[in-house]
């Protein structure tokens, strides 16, 4: 034997599949330090067995495995096998060859394989067992092995020898079957001593395993008789509850008829109230726009008023232009009076000028014809000079005196306007005052308005919340009563199979209803136990399975009350019943010791004693019932409780499996009831709370529901209040706008007035400006020449001296000379001062004709505004008429609109009569199928308690039960037989059922 080939995978640096080949004359694998010599002994030191992972240069198993490096990722096992020729057949195995493999993976799991066949690490290490090849074995020394060797001890140096010699495997082999030897020792002495224990107990387990079989001998019996009594009993009930049950069908379709005509009633008065709702909503409706016609309405009679008031004034106003166009047109026919005067008068003066010119020029030529010479011609010409002079201050006297006329005349009608002005000022500050006391009102009649507004946008806003509220308290009223209704139906329900008794067997029944009887009745009856006890909801189940059947045992007073209530039962043939009389029973009680055990388990949750409430009188009937039964939350739990308590306790869990005395288990699915026994008294009290929390909430929600009403009666008062208001601020509003109107029309007049008045003033002003201007040059200009003509009359005074001096004849003709030419120039002075009066009357003449045009302008303005104030009162008119068709058509509408309504309140009444009427029968027939049900129920409990005792006690169904078990011809004599054998079976008292079979094993392990 020698080796062939070695293979590495994954093992430290061979991270690659690697196979080396072993011929014949290779002694050793040489290498450069860190080429892998030690990795190849280390894995067949691996492959042959090692297990310390220190040994392998290693800190555990998983750093054989190649974990990686730069240039690859790590693999996921180490493997490697080592191939060994066997053609000499050293190894005990029939293969030429033998290869061993060793295969561990990152996640710790280990594979062993001879020739790829999986086997034990046992196997491989004695495979090579004194072949001198091993993981220990001197085929495979490492450095230092050989010191170790020869300085180690002679006991250890023995191994290596004894593994060179080849008896390392027998010596092996008998230490095996020396220990082997020992234990067969060991398990000698426990037989002796189960021997000694199992003959103590075969006889007293024989005793029991004797009296179990007489009690499952006649238990059998009991139960073919007591099984076929159930059938019938059921069979009986199932008659009366399908009678019954078809009889409620019947009434569930009477009422599914009848529920079925209301709720299309009830349909149709919703498709009516919800017709009267959009009715209401077109009242509404047609109320908005009646309002909006109203307003408008309102606002068109104002402009009619305002239309109104602009004619008068507008009439007033022409009158005043016509009169002061008569005035003006009286003014300018006096004007032209005047002139037509001034024009005669100078017409007059110049035919006196041209008769004064003729005499002058007489004279002129007398005097001429008389002096002669240069000193005549001087005088003439200086009086000529004189003359001009005296005409020209003549001429600017008169100026002067028309000036001062002109500005007189001036002068008063600026006083006349002033006056007119300060009137127009008067006028004006009133119509200002007025115009700021309107604002003034109109802005706060506007903020009233719309202050009313907000208000009514949030009272109907409210309103409508209020509406909604008061709807859904409604719907919420409707549940809550139907609800309460429910909760009362199934309390009664509840009440009546309560005192009914449903639920209870026939003898408890009737001994229970015998003790309630005033007269004639049992006495020293307290009542069943299902009555006298008070569980908690969540231990209702473990409870009524750990009583059963005890649940119905009648609590008495004493045994001679018990003995009268068996009597009682015997007498009438009223079946039988289990009592529980108080003078006798003594509670049991589980071993302070196995309670701390149990509490101390996972899922204890108590003794079942305990758990429950009574009154005190009744603590040793509970004790005895219930003092030695254990709770516990789960099977598993309960399990794990019996088995600390040696299985000498019943534990039942929460869902009501059983772990019973002994070890036996009791479980599965619990069939869904209504109310049992121990819950209903419970369930009666939480409806009463319910049924007392629901009438109270009802009681809330009707107080609700009245706030509520009085609330949105509030809420449309206030609506209304505010609508009214409204309507009389826009009334009062559109009157402050027409008198508004009105005003600015006159401000407007009274503006245009302003404007004449500041032209009449302006041009008054500027033609006294002038005419004072033109008087003060006159003046200055009659100064002058007054020195002028003083200069003249000194110098004729002069000539005339010398005249007189050389010409006294002719003085008298000068005379009469001069005084022609001062006559003539007089007159011709009065002549130009007429003309220029009537040139300037006939300028006054031609500016009131202006004025005038002005004015018969500003009347026909007036006529033009006054034709189109006419045309807009007859669209007014006609906008106030069609408006008041308007209105007449939506009052018309909301008239019939409310007709409407009110006779679909009528029809509403009549159908909501008629429905109520349904709603009677309808409740009656719910009423009826409401007994029906209670019967039904109290039948289908006492079905189902049948059904329920036989699975409970026989674990049958009833369809197997009627196949098995027929129903008894004679059932008095099938019943007197049952209780018979229940006395019997009572007879025997404690049986151990479990002895017959622990009587067998132990007999058999005794025998064996």
């Amino acid at each position: 034997m020698f080796l062939k080939r070695i293979e590495l995978s994954g093992f430290k640096s061979f991270a690659d599949k690697t196979e080396m080949e072993f011929v014949r004359g290779i002694t050793a694998v040489v290498g450069p330090n860190g080429s892998g010599k030690s990795n190849i002994s280390d894995g067949i030191r691996w492959v042959l067995g090692e297990q310390s992972a220190k040994s392998l240069r290693g800190g555990k198993m998983e750093d054989i495995i190649f974990a990686g490096s730069d240039a690859r990722k790590a693999v996921n096992y180490g493997e490697v096998s080592l191939t060994l020729d066997n053609s000499d057949g050293t190894l005990p195995l029939e293969y030429q060859e033998v290869t061993v493999t060793r295969r561990v993976h990152r996640s710790g799991e280990s594979e062993y394989l001879i020739n790829k066949q999986p086997c034990r690490l046992k196997d491989i290490t004695e495979l090579f067992m004194d072949t001198g090849i091993g993981k220990e074995a001197y085929s495979i020394i490492g450095q230092g092995r050989i010191e170790e060797i020869l300085s180690t001890r002679s006991e250890d140096r023995r191994g290596i020898f004894e593994e060179a010699s080849g008896i390392v495997k027998y010596k092996s082999r008998k230490r095996e079957a020396q220990r082997k030897l020992d234990d067969t020792e060991q398990n000698l002495l426990r037989i002796h001593d189960l021997v000694s224990e199992l003959e103590d107990q075969v006889g007293p387990l024989k005793e029991q395993s004797d009296k179990a079989l007489q009690y499952k001998a006649w238990k059998e019996q009991l139960k073919t008789k007591e099984i076929s009594m159930y059938v019938y009993q059921i069979e009986q009930a199932h008659a009366n509850w399908k009678e019954t049950n078809d009889r409620l069908t019947e009434l569930k379709e009477e009422e599914l008829a009848l529920s079925t005509v209301v709720s299309k009633h009830d349909a149709l008065l919703e498709k009516d109230r919800q017709r009267l709702r959009e009715l209401e909503q077109d009242i509404e409706a047609l109320h908005e726009t009646m309002l909006k016609y109203s307003e408008e309405y309102e606002k068109c009679e104002g402009y009619g008023e305002v239309l109104k008031e602009r004619k008068r004034n507008l009439e007033q106003n022409r009158k005043q232009l016509e009169e002061s166009i008569a005035a003006m047109d009286g003014k300018i026919a006096g004007l032209i009076r005047e002139e037509a005067e001034f024009r005669g008068k100078a017409a007059s003066l110049e035919q006196q000028l041209e008769e004064l010119r003729q005499a002058v020029e007489r004279e002129e030529k007398e005097l001429l014809g008389a002096l002669g010479g240069a000193g005549m011609k001087a005088e003439e010409t200086l009086k000529g000079e004189l003359l001009e002079v005296l005409s020209t201050m003549a001429q600017l006297r008169n100026e002067i005196r028309y000036a001062r006329q002109q500005d007189e005349t001036i002068q008063r009608r600026l006083e006349r306007l002033s006056e007119e002005e300060t009137k127009w000022l008067q006028q004006h500050e009133k119509v200002a005052a007025r115009r700021a006391e309107l604002k003034e009102r109109l802005d706060r009649t506007l903020a009233e308005i719309e202050e009313l507004r907000r208000q009514y946008a949030k009272e109907a806003q409210q309103y409508q919340s209020v509406q909604k509220l008061l709807e859904e308290a409604q719907g919420t009223l409707r549940q809550w009563e139907q609800k309460l209704e429910a909760l009362i139906s199934r309390r009664d329900t509840m009440k009546e199979m309560q005192d009914a008794l449903d639920g209870f067997m026939q003898g408890v029944r009737e001994v229970l209803k015998a003790s309630r009887r005033t007269s004639g009745g049992l006495s020293g009856v307290h009542g069943a136990v299902a009555e006298l006890i008070r569980v908690p909801e969540k231990l209702e189940i473990a409870v009524e399975t750990a009583l059963g059947g005890a649940l119905q045992h009648i609590v008495m007073e004493d045994e001679r009350s018990a003995r009268e209530a068996i009597a009682f039962l015997k007498q009438r043939q009223l079946g039988r019943a289990t009592f529980l009389p108080l003078d006798v029973i003594r509670g049991r009680q589980v071993p302070e010791s196995d309670k701390r055990l149990a509490a101390g388990a996972d899922g204890f949750v108590g003794v079942a004693a305990e758990l429950v409430e009574c009154e005190p009188r009744y603590a040793s009937i509970v004790q005895n019932l219930l003092g030695s039964v254990l709770i516990a939350d789960t099977l598993e739990h309960a399990n794990r409780i019996a088995a600390k308590c040696g299985y000498r306790y019943r534990v039942v869990t929460l869902e009501g499996d059983v772990v019973n005395a002994g070890g036996s288990m009791t479980g599965g699915s619990l069939q869904k009831r209504g109310a049992n026994l121990l819950g209903r008294q419970r369930q009666i009290d939480l409806l009463n709370r319910d049924i007392a929390g629901t009438k109270e909430q009802i009681g809330k929600l009707r107080d609700k529901l009245d706030d509520l009403r009085k609330e949105q009666s509030i809420r449309q008062q206030n609506i209304d209040a505010n609508r009214e208001a409204g309507e009389k601020r826009r009334i009062e509003e559109q009157q402050i706008r027409a008198e508004l109107q009105q005003l600015e029309h006159e401000a407007k007049q009274l503006e245009d007035q302003r404007k004449l008045f500041d032209a009449d003033l302006s041009g008054h002003k500027e033609e006294r400006e002038q005419l004072r201007r033109s008087a003060d040059e006159a003046e200055k200009r009659l100064a002058e020449l007054a020195a002028e003509e003083e200069r003249l009359q000194e110098e004729i005074r002069a000539a005339e001296m010398r005249r007189k001096a050389s010409e006294s004849a002719k003085e008298e003709l000068q005379e009469q000379l001069t005084d022609l030419k001062i006559r003539l120039a007089k007159t011709d002075q009065e002549k130009q001062s007429y003309e220029e009066q009537a040139a300037r009357i006939r300028t006054d003449i031609r500016s009131s004709r202006e004025e005038l045009n002005g004015l018969r302008q500003l009347l026909a303005q007036q006529e033009e505004e006054q034709r189109r104030n006419e045309e807009e009162t007859v669209k007014q008119i006609e906008e106030l008429n069609h408006l008041g068709l308007k209105k007449r058509e939506c009052a018309e509408k909301t008239d019939l609109k409310r007709s409407e309504r009110a006779d679909m309140l009528r029809g509403l009444e009549q159908g909501e009569s008629e429905t109520k009427e349904q709603r009677v029968r309808l409740r009656q027939v719910e009423e009826r199928v409401r007994q029906t049900e209670i019967a039904v129920n109290r039948l289908d409990v006492e079905l189902e308690n049948l059904l329920r005792k036989l699975s409970e006690d026989y674990e049958l169904g009833y369809e197997l039960a009627r196949e098995r078990y027929p129903v008894p011809e004679d059932v008095p004599a099938t019943q007197q037989e049952v209780r018979e054998l229940k006395r019997q079976i009572a007879s025997l008292g404690e049986v151990n059922l479990g002895a017959i079979e622990e009587y067998q094993r132990v007999k058999e392990r005794y025998e064996f």
